[in-house]
């Protein structure tokens, strides 16, 4: 379950919470796998994206670097997350998404 969320320019925030016990970095690893297939192929699809063969290319390069990645790399692999420990955490980092998604 997604509880907040906000996409900056160079990275993004959520909260979420495993509603079948699984761990969280095991969602996390498959929200990754699945975004990261849908938005290259939307890059790749979009006649109109002017950054195509740069973002393209750059992906690629990224991908050489690890053998863990079949063709493109799209998301760092260096980030992991981090347990919310109390009710007063949760509704601080909420507010701090909420903030930022407000604005933009």
């Amino acid at each position: 379950m997604v509880y907040a969320w906000c996409k900056m320019t160079n990275h993004m925030h959520i909260i979420f919470r495993s509603t079948q016990g699984l761990k969280p970095e095991v969602l996390l690893d498959d929200f990754k796998r699945f975004t990261s297939r849908v938005l290259i192929k939307a890059i790749h699809e979009n006649s109109r994206e002017s950054r195509k063969e740069l973002l393209l290319e750059r992906f690629k390069a990224a991908g050489e670097e690890s053998a863990s990645v079949k063709k493109y790399q799209f998301w760092r692999h260096d980030n992991k997350p981090v347990e919310l420990w109390s009710s007063h955490v949760i509704n601080e980092k909420i507010n701090y998404i909420n903030a930022f998604n407000y604005f933009l």
